[in-house]
Order: C-alpha cells, then structure tokens, then sequence
C-alpha cells in the first residue's frame, strides 16, 4: 500500500510517499494482527533465527494494547501473550532430539534511552552495542531462563508494572 502525502503548507515541497507491507483497520482482531505480523516472526525463531517484534509511534496510538491486550480475555490478547502460546505450543509438540532454551528479557526504549525493566535499577540507562561475533546486544540486559507460559506472563507483568 503507498500512500502519497502532499505538503499543504509548502505546495513546492515534493509528495511525501510512505509504503506499508499491511493496513490493519479498527475492526481487525488481535488474532488476525498476531497471525499476518508476529506469526511468521516466531514461526523463524522456532527454526533457529534471531527475530524482534518492535512496537513504535506516538503516544496514544495502541502500542500497547496492540502488543500486550487484555490477558484476561482470550480474543483480546495482544502479540506478546499470542507469542508465548505459540512458541510453548510448538515446543510441547516437538519431537525427538531438538532442545529448546527460552530467554526473556524485557526493555523499553523511549526518548532514545533504553531501560531494562525486569532489572532491579529500571531507571539505569542502558547502552545498545555490536560486536562482530554476537551482533547487535543491549549491554547488561538482564535475561531470565523460562519454561513455560505462565513464568513469561509473571515476567511480563513485572516489566510492564516498571514502565
């Protein structure tokens, strides 16, 4: 979808042109949201890639009830709460020798610092790094070993209370 935006304060400025992969209008479910962005996102983590699910824009505009939902209500669960099902779904059915090692961390990042909020110091900026044999990495980003659903919700619960 390209959508053409032209400067009605500047009419010399050129049309401003912003592509998007998908449009997801007010009677959209968080099921059908899950299915078309993140689903293939954690279909390739479960194969053994690296994958973020990333949310961004102005303040006000559904980040969070897109990411997070209302837990309490099946059809109302965002793509976080949607991922762990899926992934320990996928987990629970496979078979024979595949290991699987779960790792949560939790950070926000807003007027350009970033904050680890699973951390006991949540106000402590963090520095984002790269090195050459692991990538891109958020320095000192506590991670935690889960095994299943219900420990990623507790996690997610104290994350987003320290937001």
């Amino acid at each position: 979808i390209i959508v053409n935006i032209p400067n009605p304060k500047a009419t010399r400025e050129p049309t401003r042109t912003f592509t998007f992969d998908l449009v997801f209008g007010p009677e959209s479910t968080q099921a059908e949201i899950y299915n078309e962005t993140a689903r293939p996102i954690v279909d390739a983590v479960l194969e053994g890639y690296n994958g973020t699910i990333f949310a961004y824009g102005q303040t006000g505009t559904g980040k969070t009830f897109t990411m997070a939902g209302d837990r309490s209500v099946p059809e109302l669960r965002g793509i976080i709460p949607n991922s762990f099902a899926h992934l320990f779904g996928v987990i629970a059915k496979s078979e024979g020798e595949t290991q699987f090692l779960v790792r949560v961390s939790y950070l926000e990042i807003y007027n350009e610092g970033v904050r680890d909020l699973l951390s006991k110091n949540t106000k402590a900026k963090l520095e984002v790094r790269e090195r050459s044999d692991i990538g891109v990495y958020v320095k000192d980003l506590t991670s935690f070993v889960v095994k299943n659903v219900d420990e990623m919700l507790k996690l997610m619960l104290v994350g987003s209370k320290n937001r």
